[in-house]
């Protein structure tokens, strides 16, 4: 897993990046707020592992720039000031976890494996997001082929009613299912009902 730490401690920076890496991990660092922001939406998607009191920026306002950014990353948020306002604020701006340092080995591994899951589940919510936005950029004419097409008629049946020939829509449906990135014509119908456009 990508594992992405922002915090001004040197020492920290170099044990915790050292033992992630021994374990498996791809490993990149940054001491300030503002410098991983500057990054953070071209790194690959990981765990950021993000102190709560930086020179800069607090990892509040860090992991609240991070959301606008509408990236994959997921948050764990660590502190040697562990006060309670701000985990709960934290937890419910989507962080993971809140961790205090210094923090056990095993609740770190267990933040790490939920910050996996976390970076999974949001990398398919974004396809899915991806999916229905294509769906509402189809023309008006595809879109109108689609509802025909929902009713189960015949492609021949469909350009009768339209008033266009068999082969237009065929045409229609290739390009309609090459657009929405599916298999058959049934799946860009469930992703025309998802979208509400049927």
């Amino acid at each position: 897993m990508y594992i992405h730490i922002v915090d001004d401690e040197p020492q920290l920076l170099a044990s915790l990046s050292l033992i992630l890496r021994r374990e498996g991990h791809d490993v990149q660092t940054f001491s300030t707020g503002e410098a991983f922001l500057a990054e953070a939406a071209d790194l690959p998607s990981g765990c950021v592992l993000l102190d709560l009191r930086l020179p800069d920026l607090d990892g509040l306002e860090v992991q609240s720039r991070l959301s606008a950014l509408d990236t994959d990353h997921a948050v764990v948020l660590l502190t040697g000031f562990g006060e309670v306002p701000d985990a709960v604020s934290a937890m419910r701006a989507g962080a993971i976890d809140f961790l205090s340092k210094p923090y056990r080995r095993e609740k770190l591994r267990d933040a790490l494996t939920r910050a996996s899951e976390r970076i999974e589940e949001n990398r398919h919510q974004r396809a899915e997001r991806e999916k229905l936005g294509a769906v509402h950029s189809l023309s008006e004419r595809e879109l109108e082929v689609l509802r025909a097409l929902a009713t189960g008629k015949q492609s021949k049946v469909v350009a009768f009613e339209l008033g266009l020939s068999t082969r237009t829509i065929d045409m229609h449906r290739a390009r309609i299912m090459k657009r929405l990135n599916v298999a058959n014509i049934g799946a860009a119908l469930v992703l025309a009902k998802e979208a509400k456009l049927i």
